[in-house]
């Protein structure tokens, strides 16, 4: 399963009753979602967090949540998914966790719809509105902590992705020295595509640092054009890799982040 729910499915039956006990009353002909907005966390093994916030024009009494994966596709669902029931008794605005998600390399999607549902003691019903909106999930490939040298390395490919136009790697490599003597720091980014055998390679410019190295592969323009959208029958299976590498008195150490990934007509968005 995709994702995860942190909270357990209420009987709709069950709601209308307390609500009637409760006495709540609420105008219910322009009852309707005001606004939906879905952020997400990381995935660095265990899923990544995905909370909602919604606001309505008039008081929420529950809302049903659903979820789909849309990307990859290879991973995705044809159908939306239920998740929770959240309550809400009256409130215009809400929070809500929705658990966790997995993240992909690639940028993981997912579309979320919601279900408010408004109180008409008028009519002794229940009316409701729906929204749906998308959010991301990424899941990198990380590779950190303090070896040999005793100096924190980290090297992280963030994400390995289509744009629409370009194969992109994402990531970067960080060190930090808190042991008050110079170490030295360099390392590597490289980019390569096993069919037309394209080579995108940068030496990281070698550097002697008390406190803190780093680069990002953004500064290197680390990525493949496709002249736009995929072709039917294109394959391209590339191979994105960022090693950094950290030396003092106590020895050498490195740290690597890479992984192979093949793009074609699926990855289209």
């Amino acid at each position: 399963m995709f994702f995860q729910s942190k909270f357990k499915t209420l009987a709709i039956a069950a709601v209308i009753a307390s609500l009637l006990l409760i006495g709540f009353v609420v105008k219910s002909e322009a009852a309707s979602i005001t606004s939906l907005s879905v952020s997400a966390y990381t995935d660095y093994g265990s899923g990544g967090y995905v909370y909602a916030y919604l606001s309505a024009d008039e008081g929420i009494y529950v809302i049903d949540w659903y979820a789909k994966q849309t990307y990859p596709k290879s991973e995705s669902d044809s159908e939306y998914e239920k998740l929770t029931t959240s309550s809400h008794y009256g409130s215009t605005s809400v929070s809500v966790d929705l658990g966790t998600f997995d993240g992909h390399i690639k940028i993981a999607e997912y579309d979320i719809k919601a279900v408010a549902w408004f109180s008409d003691l008028e009519n002794n019903t229940f009316v409701s509105d729906t929204s749906t909106t998308t959010t991301s999930v990424y899941k990198p490939d990380v590779d950190s902590g303090t070896k040999e040298t005793g100096i924190y390395g980290q090297s992280e490919l963030t994400s390995h992705h289509f744009d629409g136009s370009s194969i992109v790697m994402c990531g970067y490599v960080y060190a930090y020295n808190y042991l008050g003597k110079f170490a030295n720091g360099s390392g590597r980014f490289r980019h390569t595509e096993q069919n037309r055998g394209l080579r995108l390679e940068e030496d990281l410019p070698a550097a002697r640092f008390k406190t803190t190295y780093n680069h990002c592969t953004s500064d290197f323009g680390m990525f493949f054009p496709t002249g736009g959208a995929i072709q039917e029958e294109a394959e391209w299976v590339c191979t994105a890799y960022l090693r950094l590498v950290v030396s003092n008195a106590n020895g050498e150490d490195n740290w690597l982040a890479t992984d192979t990934n093949t793009f074609d007509k699926d990855d289209n968005r």
